[in-house]
């Protein structure tokens, strides 16, 4: 495999979220509508950013990586 189509195809890993710790949040600004998919900490409410959402796409490259599933994730404002 050559440098560019391993920089290029080069596949992410699936990293697995702790389920018992973090849930799987959108957070949505309210002025801009920016989507932002992360978790958030169960215990203290802390949001950790993980990717920008820009379409479907993106949405389907967070789910796949931290093996969630859609139905999972919460919505959230932020203002």
């Amino acid at each position: 495999m050559g440098f560019w189509s391993s920089l290029f195809f080069r596949k992410i890993p699936v990293t697995p979220y702790d389920r018992e710790a973090d849930e799987p949040v959108l957070r949505i600004g309210i002025c801009t509508g920016e989507k932002v998919a992360g978790f958030r900490d169960r215990k203290n409410g802390k949001f950790r950013e993980a990717m920008l959402i820009n379409s479907d796409r993106d949405m389907d490259e967070f789910c796949r990586r931290y093996a969630v599933d859609r139905r999972d994730i919460r919505e959230i404002t932020a203002g």
